[in-house]
């Protein structure tokens, strides 16, 4: 009996809960100019111990994780591009603000100010309109694409020794093909 229940207590240590993790919201997609243009949430990620963490006024937040693949299935090599944009809050504890910073693969395309807890999670966990993807002339209009999305909410330790990962599932938005381009 001792043995059944340590295995259990075991199981759940590492693999967790599944109610309680958090996870990103069907991504909708949008084809505008060429671009492939996401929106996505992610829910069940702003806790207690994220919000204290930031208050302390260390640089904070997520990765969101974007690959653009083409619709084959069992295939091991279907990933055409990738994409990460990373946000980013610190505390500024003299104004009482939240700066968030978004990074587009490196690259800072928008700082916001929020001022209180509710809107810097809703800047930290809703993400509208990224131009994940510039499509290229490359991809062939009778094909179907789709693009995976996940978060990346950082990493702890799991009885003080086994380092892990924190994220979400991949999720994938509808498929689509791309624009025709003229000649």
């Amino acid at each position: 009996m001792l043995r059944s229940t340590t295995w259990a207590l075991t199981a759940f240590l590492f693999f967790g809960s599944s109610a309680d993790k958090p996870y990103l919201t069907e991504p909708e997609l949008e084809i505008d100019e060429g671009r492939a243009v996401v929106s996505v949430q992610l829910m069940g990620a702003f806790t207690e111990e994220l919000f204290e963490q930031i208050q302390t006024g260390l640089a904070t937040g997520f990765t969101y994780q974007f690959n653009l693949l083409r619709d084959r299935l069992r295939w091991a090599d279907n990933r055409i591009d990738k994409s990460e944009l990373e946000v980013m809050a610190m505390y500024n504890a003299v104004t009482r603000e939240y700066l968030i910073n978004y990074k587009h693969d490196g690259k800072l395309i928008d700082s916001r100010i929020a001022r209180n807890r509710e809107e810097l999670e809703e800047a930290m966990t809703r993400i509208e309109s990224i131009p994940a993807f510039v499509l290229s002339h490359d991809l062939k209009p009778d094909l179907r694409y789709l693009i995976k999305a996940r978060a990346k909410l950082g990493s702890r330790t799991i009885m003080l020794l086994i380092p892990t990962r924190i994220e979400t599932d991949w999720v994938t938005t509808r498929k689509f093909r791309p624009p025709a381009t003229e000649p």
